[in-house]
C-alpha cells in the first residue's frame, strides 16, 4: 500500500510538474503570464471566422437600393460592436468622390460559335463583369492579342469590330484595342497567382472618361484564358455574345466607428483600422473583411474582460474604424481633425485571416517609415517573437504554450519583421501632416489577392485567434500602460536599439568590404552615412517612450542614461567602419581620404524646405498630381517608393540635404539631384516654400 500510495503521489507530483513546466520556460515579454493566458483564453479565432463568412461567404453582386440606403456590411459590423457591449458606436456618412458610382445588375459571356457554351456569368462569380463596364449586348469574332497593351501586338491583326482576348490587364488592352484600333471590347485572364490556382478570376476594371468609346471588360480564369487561346491558335475562328446591364446610381460612401473610452486619460487613443470596403464592387474574405473581423473581435475581447474584471479598465481610449480603404481613412481625418490630433498610434489590419501553411505564406509586421521612428515598433516586435515562441511544437521547447482555436489549423506562427511599405491605411496615418505612429499586419503573399478565389475557405481561426491576441495584448499595454509598463517599455526599446544599431553597422562595413574598387570612397561616405542615421533614429526612437513617463522623475532620469549610453557609442560606431574603409584601402593600394562635401551638397546644405498650409495637413495626393500635370517645365525624378518619405522628412529643420540622407540611408543611395527636383515641384505646386537655412 506504502509502494501504492509514494507511486501515486510520484505521478501526481510529475503531472503537476509537466504541467508548471511550460509556464516555467515562457520568456518574459511586455504583459505578466497570467494577463496574456486571459486574453488568450478570451479571444476567438471561431468568432472571428463566423462572423467573415457570415459577411462574406460569397462573392454577391451588390443590390441597386444598397447604394442607396446603406451597405449591408456596415450594419452587421455595428450589430455585433453593439451587441458585444460597446456602448459608443455609429454608421458614419463620408464625403463621396462623386454624384453617382457604377453597379452591374447582370452580365454573361458565351461562346456562340462553332459551339455553344456560357464561360462566365455575373450570378456566379462576381468578378466576371470588370468594373466601369457599359450595357451592351455584343456578337463579334474574339482575336487573341496577347497581353495587348502595345502597338507590337496588333501587327498583322485586323481587330476593329471585334472582342480581343488579352493575357494581362483589361484596362492597358482597352486602351490599344479599343481607343486606337477600333475592338469593339475585352475578354482578359489576369489574376495574382494563376500558377497555384489556374481556376482563381481576378478582379478588374476599365475607365471610360468623357469623349471616350463605351465598352466593357469581361474577366476569365487562366484555365479558360489559355483554352481560348490554344482553341484560336488551331481554328476554326470563334464568335462570342458579350451581354451587360450596368447603370450609374447615386451612392454612400460609408463606415463604422466604435469606441472604447479611457477611464485616466480618454483624450489619447489608440486607433484600429481594417477596410470595409476596396470599392463597392470588389469583395473579398482575406482582403479585408479578415481585417475587420479581427479588430471586431478585438473590441470585443477588451470589453469582455473589462466587464468580468479580469483586466483594469484601460486608461486610454482604443477607437476602431473600419473604413473604404484608404479614402475613407483620409476623409475621416478630414472631417473629424480633433479626434485624429488625440491618436497617439495606429494598428492596421490588412488581410490578417488566411492560414499560412495552406496559403504558403508568412505573418508580416510592417513597420513604421524611418521618418517616423517609435517605440511601436517594438512593442508589436516584442509580441510578435513571444508569438513565435510559444507556438513551436517540440519535445525541446519548454516556450509551449498553443494559441489554438476548436476548429482552426496546428500551424506555426510563421512571422516575419518587415521594413515600412505602402498600400493601405496605415500609410495615411504615417503622413507627414498626420504624424501618427501606424504598424501594419498582414498575412502576405496571398495566393489568392484581388481573385473570385478570396473567399473564407482559405481562412483559419487558429491565425484569427492569434491576430486578436495580439490586437488586445497590444491594447492592454499600450492603452493600459503605467509607470511599471513605461519602465518595462524603455528598457525592451534600449535592448532592441544596440541590436539595430550592432546590424546597421554591419551592414556599413558591408558595403565597404563589398564596394567596386574604383568606387570604394564613394560608398565608404554613404556607409558613414547610415551610422549617423542610424544613430538619429534610435535616439528619436528611445525618445518617443515619453508619451508614457508623464511627470516621473525617476523614470525620465532612466531615459536620459539611455539615450546618453546611445550617444556615447557613437565615435566607437566611426571609428570601427573607418578601420574596415582603411583595411580595404590598404589591400586595393588606394590613399584613404577624408570624407568632404561636394559643392552641390554645400549648396542644397542650406536650402530649407518649409511646408505652406497646403501642407500641414493631410497630403493631398489628387492635388498634387493635377498641379504636376498642369506644370510646363517641371524638373524631372525618379525616386519610386522613396518620394513619400522626401515629403515625411520635411518638418521645416532639414535641409535638401538632410532630408536626402535620411532618405538613403534607408533604402539605397538616392540621387541629390532627384530629390532636389522632387521638392522644386512641391515649390513650384504650392506645397512648400524653400528658404536659406
Amino acid at each position: 500500500m506504502k509502494k501504492i500510495i509514494l507511486t501515486s503521489l510520484l505521478i501526481l507530483f510529475a503531472c503537476q510538474f509537466a504541467s508548471a513546466q511550460p509556464a516555467e520556460g515562457i520568456p518574459k515579454t511586455l504583459l505578466p503570464l497570467s494577463l496574456l493566458q486571459e486574453i488568450i483564453n478570451e479571444a476567438s479565432g471561431d468568432l472571428a471566422l463566423q462572423n467573415e463568412i457570415l459577411i462574406a461567404g460569397v462573392n454577391r453582386n451588390r443590390l441597386p437600393e444598397e447604394y442607396i440606403k446603406g451597405y449591408w456590411d456596415a450594419a452587421f459590423i455595428l450589430n455585433k460592436l453593439r451587441e458585444y457591449g460597446l456602448k459608443e458606436l455609429q454608421i458614419i456618412d463620408l464625403p463621396t468622390r462623386g454624384p453617382e458610382t457604377w453597379d452591374a445588375e447582370m452580365a454573361e459571356l458565351w461562346i456562340v460559335k462553332p459551339y455553344k457554351r456560357k464561360i462566365a456569368d455575373l450570378k456566379e462569380i462576381a468578378a466576371s463583369l470588370c468594373s466601369g463596364s457599359s450595357t451592351t449586348d455584343t456578337t463579334a469574332e474574339l482575336i487573341y492579342v496577347g497581353p495587348g497593351n502595345r502597338e507590337d501586338f496588333y501587327e498583322g491583326k485586323d481587330v476593329k469590330g471585334k472582342i480581343v482576348l488579352v493575357n494581362g490587364s483589361p484596362g492597358g488592352a482597352q486602351r490599344m484595342a479599343v481607343d486606337k484600333f477600333g475592338a469593339l471590347g475585352v475578354v482578359a485572364y489576369a489574376s495574382s497567382h494563376p500558377e497555384f490556382d489556374p481556376d482563381e478570376v481576378g478582379w478588374s476594371s476599365i475607365r471610360v472618361v468623357e469623349g471616350q468609346k463605351k465598352t466593357f471588360g469581361f474577366m476569365v480564369s487562366t484555365r479558360v484564358g489559355n483554352n481560348l487561346r490554344d482553341q484560336l491558335e488551331r481554328g476554326p475562328k470563334i464568335e462570342v455574345r458579350a451581354i451587360a446591364k450596368s447603370q450609374m446610381v447615386p451612392y454612400k460612401e460609408q463606415m463604422v466607428e466604435a469606441l472604447i473610452k479611457g477611464k485616466d486619460y480618454p483624450d489619447e487613443e489608440l486607433v484600429f483600422t481594417a477596410h470595409l470596403y476596396e470599392g463597392f464592387a470588389k469583395q473579398g474574405a482575406n482582403d479585408d473583411i479578415s481585417g475587420c473581423v479581427a479588430i471586431l473581435e478585438t473590441a470585443r475581447t477588451l470589453q469582455k474582460l473589462m466587464d468580468d474584471g479580469k483586466i483594469p479598465p484601460l486608461k486610454r481610449s482604443v477607437r476602431f474604424l473600419f473604413v473604404p480603404e484608404i479614402s475613407g481613412t483620409q476623409a475621416y481625418i478630414r472631417k473629424y481633425p480633433d479626434i485624429a490630433r488625440r491618436f497617439f498610434t495606429n494598428i492596421n489590419e490588412d488581410m490578417v485571416g488566411e492560414g499560412l501553411i495552406k496559403n504558403q505564406s508568412m505573418m508580416e509586421l510592417i513597420q513604421t517609415p524611418a521618418s517616423l521612428p517609435n517605440y511601436l515598433n517594438d512593442v508589436m516586435r516584442t509580441l510578435f517573437e513571444w508569438v513565435g515562441t510559444t507556438q513551436r511544437n517540440n519535445e525541446r521547447n519548454e516556450a509551449y504554450l498553443p494559441i489554438w482555436s476548436p476548429t482552426g489549423s496546428r500551424d506555426p506562427f510563421y512571422y516575419v519583421i518587415d521594413p515600412y511599405s505602402g498600400g493601405s491605411d496605415h500609410v495615411v496615418f504615417a503622413d507627414s501632416g498626420v504624424r501618427v505612429p501606424a504598424v501594419m499586419l498582414i498575412v502576405w503573399p496571398d495566393q489568392w489577392y484581388h481573385s473570385s478565389g478570396d473567399t473564407p475557405d482559405k481562412s483559419d481561426s487558429t491565425q484569427l485567434k492569434r491576430v486578436v491576441f495580439l490586437g488586445a495584448a497590444a491594447a492592454v499595454f499600450l492603452a493600459g500602460g503605467g509607470p511599471a509598463e513605461a519602465e518595462r517599455l524603455i528598457a525592451e526599446v534600449s535592448m532592441r536599439s544596440f541590436n539595430r544599431l550592432g546590424q546597421e553597422l554591419a551592414r556599413a562595413e558591408g558595403l565597404v568590404s563589398n564596394a567596386e574598387t574604383a568606387k570604394v570612397q564613394e560608398i565608404y561616405k554613404e556607409a558613414n552615412n547610415i551610422i549617423i542615421q542610424a544613430f538619429l533614429r534610435e535616439e528619436d526612437t528611445l525618445a518617443s517612450t515619453r508619451f508614457f513617463i508623464r511627470n516621473d522623475a525617476a523614470l525620465e532620469n532612466l531615459l536620459k542614461t539611455k539615450i546618453k549610453t546611445i550617444q556615447d557609442m557613437r565615435l566607437p560606431y566611426y571609428r570601427e567602419l573607418e578601420q574596415v574603409y582603411r583595411s580595404r584601402c590598404l589591400k586595393e593600394k588606394l590613399i584613404p581620404q577624408r570624407i568632404a562635401l561636394t559643392a552641390e551638397e554645400i549648396r542644397l546644405g542650406k536650402l530649407l524646405p518649409v511646408k505652406t498650409e497646403k501642407m500641414k495637413g493631410l497630403f493631398d495626393s489628387q492635388e498634387f498630381a493635377a498641379k504636376r500635370r498642369e506644370m510646363k517645365d517641371a524638373p524631372a525624378y525618379q525616386l519610386g517608393r522613396s518620394e513619400s518619405e522626401v515629403r515625411n522628412f520635411i518638418d521645416g529643420k532639414r535641409s535638401i540635404l538632410e532630408i536626402r540622407n535620411a532618405v538613403a540611408a534607408v533604402t539605397a543611395p538616392v540621387p541629390l539631384k532627384s530629390v532636389e527636383n522632387c521638392i522644386k515641384v512641391l515649390e513650384k505646386a504650392g506645397f512648400v516654400t524653400i528658404r536659406q537655412k
